[in-house]
């Protein structure tokens, strides 16, 4: 279920005017073929003040590597994606997006991104993988901080909780949560822990995310 909140105000300015409408179709019957700005927003009070601001856009690029920089500059990043329609890609990185994942993988498997293509397995099961590869890359760099954004891998599959139906379904995948369990035990004693972090400024984030 998308947790996405429904967008009730459209804000529009252009030359001499501004205001706030309902709908979409409405916004989009003043703006159409004039120089105008215009966002839709969840509530008035956001969209009044965002007319209040100048109505200027955000660059999104650059609020994100800003947001990035405030993440700890010691720390490893996991994600998987499905998006270049390939397989699953797994992806371990540092702070500045750099690829690290072919120092623990089969290199037959790195794909000239730096990641780590498996195909026939879904993307959860590359958030798990991208896990376990963490975990080892942290090791041998002795790093103690782990950051992903898949809440499903950290809370349930990298410590072994997985349904009897999907063990029965996927034997592949429980024996691979079981070894990354064992794994981040192993790195939880030695001091390490594992992180969540927004999948919109993940730097392991393959570019597939959508908020």
């Amino acid at each position: 279920m998308s947790s996405r909140k429904k967008k009730n105000f459209y804000a529009y300015a252009m030359a001499g005017s501004t205001g706030i409408v309902t709908s979409w179709n409405e916004c989009e019957g003043l703006v159409s073929g004039r120089n105008a700005r215009y966002r839709g927003f969840v509530t008035r009070k956001e969209a009044q003040a965002w007319l209040d601001a100048g109505a200027r856009y955000e660059d999104k690029a650059a609020k994100k590597a800003e947001k990035q920089m405030e993440l700890p500059a010691d720390a490893l990043y996991f994600d998987a994606g499905t998006g270049r329609g390939k397989g699953t890609e797994v992806n371990v990185t540092d702070r500045e997006g750099v690829p690290l994942a072919h120092l623990v993988a089969d290199e037959k498997a790195i794909t000239r991104f730096g990641t780590v293509l498996v195909r026939g397995k879904t993307n959860n099961y590359g958030e798990l993988l991208a896990c376990l590869y963490a975990i080892r890359i942290a090791r041998l760099q002795g790093k103690t901080k782990l950051f992903g954004d898949s809440r499903l891998v950290l809370e349930y599959w990298s410590k072994n909780f997985v349904s009897a139906e999907k063990r029965e379904k996927d034997p592949d995948l429980a024996q691979l949560a079981g070894l990354t369990a064992k794994e981040r035990r192993a790195f939880e004693k030695a001091g390490g822990e594992l992180n969540h972090v927004p999948g919109s400024i993940n730097p392991a984030d393959l570019g597939f995310h959508k908020d």
